[in-house]
Parts: structure tokens; C-alpha cells; sequence
């Protein structure tokens, strides 16, 4: 009777400590995303936070995934940037999470800054992902180039996907361009014309859910895998609005670039190689 207790007993304990295993393996088997970036993936200006990207992609991709959200408003990648992300307080946080994917979107605020070039912007960009690969782990890598905003900078984000490709094909990334997703919505921006609502974060989800799924079909350019978002139609008016704003944002970039080549000559002459080393390295 007393062998028969301990066996049930035994049976019990077993069955117990199969369970919370089980969920113990269930939890740490889900797969880990970390989306790092600036405002854009914070979703600042929001008035639900579930409207950001990172909460709609929880959603797009289920309980399979864990996906945590470590934006920081007007975060540079450039090491000269007024905030640079690996010194804010998500960053400490984005590294100890150690995801198994790592979403990264930057550039919209870095493709602002008076010394701005390809190089500068990859390195810098390169040296804040090395960050995140100390581990053991085999982490697939994504960039999202980020839509391009409707004020004066309008336009400007084309000159990123160049380094970014660049940049993807030294880690064998993914590259997501939303360009598409936006370009003909209006609707989806804020007043200050380049933040947005949740029903571009919407979009952006489900266009990065369906390359993690390998659902969206992608080119290959240079070795690297390129996602575009599909072309929408735009209606004439607001392809007409567009042209304006672009004329205008190459006339204003030809302005700051004449308004800043003294201090960029200055910065070269002080600093020759500060595209490859950064400039407090």
C-alpha cells in the first residue's frame, strides 16, 4: 500500500513538473523580436500605444513570437547625433533582451544631419548592429527603410537604400522598404507631417510579418534580399502634391548644403576619416 502511495505520488510530482516545463519551454520557446529604432518605431504621438508597429506586429505574428518594442525618440545611429541611441536608456535594455530577430529602422533623423554621407551613415549604422551579435545566437537581421516625410525633407529617404543594402549584405539582412506604404496617403501623417497614425503602423506590420513568414516576395539586389512594399495607385492630386514636395525638398537640400560647406570642410580637414571611424571613437 505504502510502495502503491509513493508510485501515485510519484506519478503526480512527474506529471506536475511535466507540466511547468512544458510551459516553461513553451515560454522560451517563442521566438524573440526586438524592434530597435527612433520615433518611428516607438510610435511617438500616438494616443493608443497599440497602434505602433511593434504592437501590431505582436499581433500579425502571433504567440509564437514575443516582440518587444525599444524605440527611442529622436535617436541617431551617427555617433554625432544630438541623441544617440546607444546612449539612451532602452539600449542597455534592447541588447540584455537578446532577440532572436532584430528589427532595426534608423535614418530618418541621421539623414538630416549636415554631415551626412553613404559611408558615415553605414559604419555607424554598422557598429551600433555589432552590438547586438555577442551572443551565441544565429539572429536573423532586418532594415526598414522608413517613409519618407511630407515636409521640406520630403523626398529624402531615397538616398538611404544605397547604404542600407550595403549594410544588409555584410550581415546576410533583409532589407523592408515602406516607401510604397505611405507615398500616397496623406491621411496616414500627423500635423507636423512626419510621424504617423496607426494605420500605416498597421500596414508596416503585416508588410514585415510577411517577410519574416517569407510570405512577401522579395528581389534580390547585390546578394541582398529586398522587400519593397507594393505599389498603390495615387490619384493625380496627390502625385502633383508630391512633385511639389520633392522639388522642394531638393531645392532646400542644395540650400543647407551650401549654408553648411564651410563647416563640413571644416570637419573633414579636423577629422579626414571620420565616414569609417565615427567621430568620437
Amino acid at each position: 500500500m505504502i510502495l502503491r502511495k509513493i508510485a501515485k505520488a510519484s506519478v503526480v510530482a512527474l506529471t506536475l513538473v511535466t507540466m511547468i516545463a512544458g510551459c516553461t519551454t513553451t515560454g522560451l520557446a517563442a521566438t524573440k523580436v526586438a524592434c530597435i529604432g527612433d520615433s518611428l518605431t516607438r510610435g511617438y504621438l500616438l494616443e493608443n500605444t497599440t497602434d505602433s508597429y511593434p504592437s501590431q506586429l505582436q499581433k500579425a505574428l502571433g504567440s509564437d513570437y514575443e516582440v518587444r518594442n525599444f524605440g527611442y525618440t529622436a535617436s541617431y545611429v551617427i555617433d554625432d547625433g544630438p541623441i544617440e541611441y546607444v546612449k539612451t536608456e532602452v539600449y542597455p535594455d534592447s541588447v540584455a533582451y537578446d532577440a532572436d530577430v532584430l528589427v532595426f529602422m534608423f535614418g530618418a533623423n541621421d539623414i538630416r544631419a549636415y554631415d551626412w554621407t553613404p559611408k558615415y551613415f553605414e559604419n555607424q549604422y554598422a557598429e551600433v548592429v555589432d552590438r547586438y551579435l555577442t551572443s551565441n545566437k544565429q539572429h536573423k537581421i532586418y532594415f526598414i527603410i522608413p517613409p519618407e516625410a511630407r515636409d521640406e525633407y520630403f523626398g529624402l529617404q531615397r538616398n538611404a537604400v544605397e547604404p542600407t543594402l550595403k549594410l544588409a549584405a555584410r550581415y546576410g539582412a533583409t532589407v523592408i522598404d515602406s516607401y510604397n506604404l505611405a507615398i500616397g496617403h496623406p491621411e496616414y501623417y500627423m500635423t507636423d507631417k512626419v510621424h504617423l497614425y496607426g494605420t500605416f503602423y498597421g500596414k508596416l506590420a503585416s508588410l514585415v510579418a510577411q517577410s519574416m513568414n517569407g510570405q512577401a516576395i522579395g528581389k534580390t539586389v547585390n546578394g541582398v534580399t529586398y522587400v519593397e512594399a507594393p505599389e498603390e495607385s495615387i490619384s493625380p492630386e496627390v502625385q502633383q502634391e508630391n512633385n511639389m514636395l520633392f522639388a522642394a525638398a531638393q531645392t532646400a537640400k542644395a540650400q543647407r548644403d551650401e549654408a553648411n560647406a564651410e563647416a563640413l570642410k571644416t570637419l573633414i580637414t579636423e577629422h579626414p576619416d571620420y565616414e569609417t571611424t565615427g567621430l568620437w571613437n
